[in-house]
This record gives structure tokens, C-alpha cells and sequence, in this order.
């Protein structure tokens, strides 16, 4: 058949050999320069001509007026070849984009770059876990100076700045990181983990004892029955299938499955990271008691793509701030009543959050991270600040972090207790000076000691003229604001990467079985778990029961000439060391003898022959 469908045609020719200056085909000799075709070879054959009707069969023409229906003669070819052939050719290749595919996917899935990027991974998350993320400016400048106090010799702010080491985990490189290594975990699951999983899904029956032995472990069961044998296997959990003789069985498909859950539980997780750290919100404040502010004003993003949830529209009020102490002194938690209003003053939910406990509302989450004391309450009577009625007053106070001399937290306050001279100059007062909310210590206008009150003792103290009560603290709660769109996919991540890790630890066991006679071959593997493959596999075939038929053929065996093999008598045996012995009639299950492996005439351990012998004579 010549299909021709242009002016320079392929076909597959079924013909015998022609001669080498046939005109008007030209061969591909790229094989062979000889022409070693017989009847019924495929030859590429390129035609060289005007354009033929593409229906024509048989190597059949049209040329020019000429339909005879019967293939051109010579002299039509000679005169064919006259014309110049065209130097239009069609070339069949493979695409280069495949090609490079590929290759791509191949390197991708190179375990030893995989690691790398752990390792890589690895290394830059602990940097972000020393050096604080996402802090202020003025932190950095502090905790890492240039000059002589440089941290570890070396680094300082700018070394930070220049390699985003202040927010390292949504840096470039760690994200381009990060998507690498999913590539990586991508083409090892699409070029290793998916064709397994296809194999291990197809299987066929055993045809002969060959496929059977050539399995990690086979045994033989004289007088056993295929049927039994896939009783027993149902019981313990394997799957059954039987076609006349030949029996395959297999569990633990599941666990084939699990690589491939494994990887796909760690792309949902570095997928969340990276949705979170392009999409997400970060934000902190420091609201005082009876205090509120609207949730959008205090998040900023993490970088122009992010988009503001529901949550950011609504105001979240501070009801209260209360420290619980232990015995010693020591704070024991920190606890911050919060409500959260929509825009009309409608209250939506209030809780009381406290470390690790926080509040979660339309994707914003608002921990409880720190605390200040925003104000003293006290009576100041003698001072111009205290209110008609001797009503008690808020006396605003200020952080003394930083400040030459004061180490640790610390807050204080200057109530005067004259009203500002005329000349600029400080007017005379007392100190308020406090660490935490249990004691308040009063310094008098020379910066002398003058006593200390537990806040609410109502016990007054003089000092400067004034008669000062103290009667609280106003605590100020410090909110960390979060907006993490990526945080389901971490979780759902996290969750799928402890189940897949531990269904991936369950072995792929297979057995087949072909059934020859009284004669039962059985032979398994597995994928993990070898030597507990093996002991249940000989639990299962002493589980299988004897037919009984050893006897029937005991009374047929015949005696056998010197140096002949019978294939009717009980089958050869080789040990361990090499030697080999005849065992007559071990049986089948329990009365089976797993010292021996079988073998055939020719001595060959695992069969591989489709028959198997026994000798009459031992000495033989």
C-alpha cells in the first residue's frame, strides 16, 4: 500500500528487494548501504513526484492524463526524475520542549538537591528564630549597633536590612526557596511515586512456577489446595482474586499511597506559609483599660498583594486588664476582657483572652503579648491636679525602658505640688515610680525616698505638702494583631502529614499461587518489613490444610533405573549447605519442611524449570 499525499511522500512499503538505480524512489539507506529486504520487511520509502490523490491504493497514480489503474511503468519514473526534486522537507522530531520537560523533571526530583533544600530551609529558619522578626526599626538599631559593640564581631543592623534577616520568612530567597523545593517534591511524586503506585495497582496470575520463585520468598505445599490457600489469605486481610490455577492476593495498597500523601501534605504546608506570608496582616498595640480602636488602622501588610478580611472593619474594645500573681510574686498570667463591635456599636463577641488563648473574629486573631502601666488613680490632696470633692484622678505614666540607670521595666510619673512658676522653672512635686502593679514606690522633689504603698491599701503617705492615697493602677494591654489566610492550609498540612507518615509504614504485601496437580507453588514480597513478611507468610502456609493426597501417590510411585530422574515421585530437596536429599511426601501446612528450598533436576535453587524432579535413589 502507497498512501501518496504530497511531493515528497512517506510510506511503508511491503516489497521485496529492488535495484539501487531504480528511478524515481530514493531509499533511506541510513541503516544499511545493502538491501536485505525479504517479502513482508517495512522499508521508509520517500517518493519524489507531482502530487498524487491521497486515495489512491496499491500504488496507484494519477500522472497528468494518464488513470489506468495500474501501477506507472518505467519510463513514466525516468521521466519523473527529470523534474528537480523539491527542497521542501518534512521532518519528524522529537519536540525539544519535551525533551527539555524532561530533563527539567528529572534534575527536580534529584534526591541530593532535595535535601539541600532542607538543609538550606533549615538553616534560615533557625537564623529567624534567633534574630527577632518583624520588630521596629528603632529595635534593630539598638540590639545590633554598628561600631565596637558589634554582636558576635560582625553583625549589625545593616548586615540584617541587607539580607532581610528581619523578616526572613517572607524574604525573596527563602519563598523562591521554598518553591523550588515544592518542584522538587512535585516531579518526584509525577516521575516516581505515581508510576509505583500504577504498577503496584497491576498484576497478573502466575502462569508458571518461574514467576512464582523468581518472588522474595516460595515454597512448595504438596497435597494443598489453591482454594485453601485463599481462605487463609482472606483471613488474615489480604485481598483475594483466582482464576483456574493461579491465585494472586495482596493488603496494604494504602501504603504505596502514603509517599505520595507524604509530599502532598508538605506542599499544602509551604503552600499556607507562602499564601500567609504574601497575603497575611501583622500588627501590635498597646490599648489602656476602657480603651478601643478600629482593628484596620493598626495591621499593616506583608506586601501589596494582601487583601483585608471582614475582621478589620469592626472595633475591638479593652473592658479590662488584670495580672494574677503566684505567692512569691511572680506573674503568674496575664488576662485582657475583650469585646468586638461592628461599626453601628453592635456587640459581636466578647472574651477574656490570655497567653496562648486568644480571640479569633472574621480572619483576624489578637493575642495577648505584653502589658504597660498606662496610669496611677490616687487623691493628691494639696495639689492643684486634684479634682473638687477629692475625687480620685488619673495620673498618666511613662515607660522608663531605655533611660540611663533603669534596668528592666519600669514606669513613672510627676505630680506637682504648686502650680508652674511664672519663671519657667520645675515646680516642686513628688516621684510615682512603679514596676508592676503590686507596689508603687513615692520619691520626694529632691529624688529622696519617701515610702511605698500597695495600690488600693488606702493608707495615705505626705509628701512635699500633698497627702497622697493610692488607689489603683491602670494597666494597658498589648495585642498582637495577625491576619494569616494560609494558616487552614498549614494546619490541614500538618494533619495529613502525621497520617500519611505513619499509613506510608504499612507494608504492600503480594502472594501469588499456581496450583499444579497435588502440587501448590506459593511465593510472595514485600515492600518493607521483609522478615515479618516472611514469618507470616510461613504462618499462612501452615495454616493451609493437607488434601491427603500423598498417599494416593505414594502406591503410584515406580522404581526407576540408576541415574534417572522420575518426575512422579516426591520433589528434589536442596539445603542450606548444597547438598541435596530426596524428602518424601513433606505434606502440606504444618507437615510442610521450610529447611529445604526446592530445586530441579539440574540443581538449580528457586526452580527454573517449569517442572520439577524427585530421585528414587538417594545416593544418586
Amino acid at each position: 500500500m502507497l498512501p501518496i499525499h504530497g511531493q515528497q511522500q512517506h510510506c511503508l512499503l511491503y516489497a521485496p528487494p529492488v535495484p539501487s538505480d531504480h528511478a524515481g524512489l530514493a531509499v533511506d539507506r541510513s541503516a544499511s548501504t545493502k538491501w536485505p529486504w525479504s517479502l513482508g520487511q517495512r522499508r521508509l520509502v520517500s517518493f519524489h513526484g507531482p502530487q498524487r490523490n491521497s486515495r489512491q491504493c496499491g500504488c496507484r497514480a494519477k500522472a497528468g492524463q494518464r488513470d489506468s489503474g495500474a501501477a506507472p511503468d518505467l519510463q513514466d519514473s525516468i521521466k519523473q526524475q527529470q523534474q528537480p526534486p523539491p527542497t521542501r522537507q518534512i521532518m519528524l522530531s522529537p519536540s525539544v520542549v519535551k525533551i527539555l520537560y524532561k530533563r527539567t523533571l528529572k534534575s527536580l526530583a534529584s534526591l541530593p538537591l532535595a535535601i539541600g533544600e532542607l538543609f538550606l530551609l533549615a538553616g534560615l529558619s533557625a537564623i529567624g528564630t534567633i534574630i527577632e522578626q518583624n520588630k521596629p526599626l528603632q529595635f534593630y538599631l539598638d540590639a545590633y549597633p554598628d561600631g565596637a559593640n558589634k554582636v558576635l564581631g560582625f553583625l549589625t543592623y545593616n548586615w540584617i536590612f541587607a539580607l532581610q534577616w528581619d523578616h526572613i520568612y517572607t524574604s525573596n530567597y527563602f519563598l523562591g526557596l521554598m518553591a523550588l523545593l515544592g518542584a522538587s517534591l512535585a516531579a518526584c511524586t509525577s516521575t516516581r511515586q505515581l508510576p509505583m503506585v500504577r504498577v503496584a495497582r497491576r498484576w497478573r496470575f502466575a502462569q508458571t512456577p518461574e514467576r512464582i520463585y523468581n518472588q522474595g520468598s516460595a515454597e512448595i505445599l504438596p497435597d494443598a489446595d489453591v482454594k485453601d490457600l485463599g481462605g487463609v489469605l482472606m483471613q488474615k486481610g489480604y485481598q483475594v482474586f483466582r482464576q483456574g490455577p493461579s491465585l494472586y492476593a495482596f493488603k496494604g495498597l494504602a501504603g504505596r499511597l502514603g509517599p505520595i500523601g507524604v509530599h502532598a501534605s508538605m506542599l499544602a504546608i509551604m503552600a499556607g506559609v507562602a499564601i500567609g506570608g504574601l497575603g497575611g496582616y501583622k500588627g501590635s498595640v498597646m490599648v489602656p483599660t476602657g480603651g478601643d480602636f478600629l482593628v484596620a488602622q493598626a495591621l499593616t501588610p506583608n506586601s501589596p498583594v494582601g487583601s483585608l478580611p471582614k475582621g478589620a472593619k469592626q472595633v475591638l474594645h479593652v473592658n479590662g486588664f488584670d495580672v494574677e500573681y503566684r505567692p512569691d510574686g511572680s506573674v503568674q498570667q496575664f488576662k485582657s476582657d475583650l469585646s468586638v463591635f461592628d461599626l453601628d456599636g453592635n456587640q459581636k463577641q466578647q472574651k477574656t483572652i490570655s497567653v496562648n488563648q486568644p480571640i479569633r473574629f472574621d480572619g483576624v486573631t489578637a493575642y495577648q503579648t505584653d502589658w504597660s502601666i498606662a496610669a496611677v488613680t490616687l487623691r493628691a490632696q494639696g495639689s492643684p491636679l486634684q479634682p473638687e470633692g477629692n475625687q480620685p484622678f488619673n495620673l498618666p505614666m511613662a515607660s522608663l525602658d531605655g533611660q540611663p540607670g533603669v534596668s528592666g521595666q519600669a514606669w513613672a510619673t510627676y505630680l506637682p505640688a504648686e502650680k508652674a512658676p511664672t519663671d519657667g522653672s520645675k515646680p516642686r512635686g513628688a516621684t510615682v515610680f512603679a514596676r508592676d502593679f503590686q507596689t508603687v514606690v513615692i520619691y520626694d522633689a529632691q529624688g529622696k525616698f519617701v515610702g511605698v504603698r500597695r495600690p488600693g491599701s488606702a493608707l495615705p503617705i505626705q509628701v512635699e505638702g500633698m497627702q497622697l492615697v493610692i488607689d489603683d493602677l491602670v494597666g494597658s494591654t498589648g495585642l498582637e494583631l495577625k491576619v494569616d489566610p494560609g494558616v487552614p492550609y498549614v494546619y490541614a498540612g500538618f494533619a495529613g502529614l502525621m497520617i500519611t507518615t505513619l499509613v506510608s509504614y504499612l507494608s504492600h504485601s503480594q502472594i501469588w499461587a499456581l496450583q499444579e496437580e497435588a502440587m501448590l507453588h506459593v511465593g510472595g514480597r514485600t515492600n518493607r518489613a521483609t522478615i515479618a513478611f516472611a514469618g507470616e507468610l510461613s504462618s499462612i502456609l501452615d495454616s493451609v490444610p493437607d488434601r491427603g493426597s500423598s498417599e494416593s501417590r505414594a502406591g503410584s510411585e515406580q522404581p526407576q533405573t540408576s541415574g534417572t530422574l522420575s518426575l512422579a515421585a516426591g520433589p528434589l530437596y536442596i539445603k542450606a549447605n548444597g547438598s541435596r536429599i530426596k524428602q518424601t511426601n513433606p505434606g502440606a501446612g504444618a507437615n510442610r519442611n521450610p529447611e529445604y528450598v526446592p530445586s530441579d533436576a539440574a540443581g538449580n535453587v528457586n526452580g527454573s524449570s517449569i517442572g520439577f524432579a524427585s530421585l528414587d535413589d538417594a545416593e544418586t
